[in-house]
């Protein structure tokens, strides 16, 4: 009884096959494929948050958070572009 036994991938083989599954496995693939769904769910994600109904003191610390992160990374790009425009 004969086996045919596959032989091993060569390191390019696999390279290649695992930039595949990559691709693949990135929610950018899905949305290419599925827009009007990612668009549906969005939306439906939106409707459920705005319903959420979100104690005073965890509003105000998640703004005390992202507030601070918001100003930080906007700042950094403004000063970035200023040094790139001065040279």
């Amino acid at each position: 009884m004969g086996r045919n036994t596959p032989q091993p991938l060569t390191t390019e083989q696999a390279k290649a096959r695992l930039r595949i599954a990559a691709q693949h496995a990135s929610p950018a693939t899905w949305l290419q494929h599925h827009p009007m769904k990612a668009i549906l769910i969005a939306l439906a994600s939106g409707f459920v948050v705005s319903r959420l109904r979100l104690p005073a003191n965890t509003s105000a610390m998640m703004t005390r958070i992202f507030a601070p992160l918001v100003v930080g990374s906007v700042t950094r790009k403004v000063q970035q572009e200023r040094s790139r425009q001065r040279e």
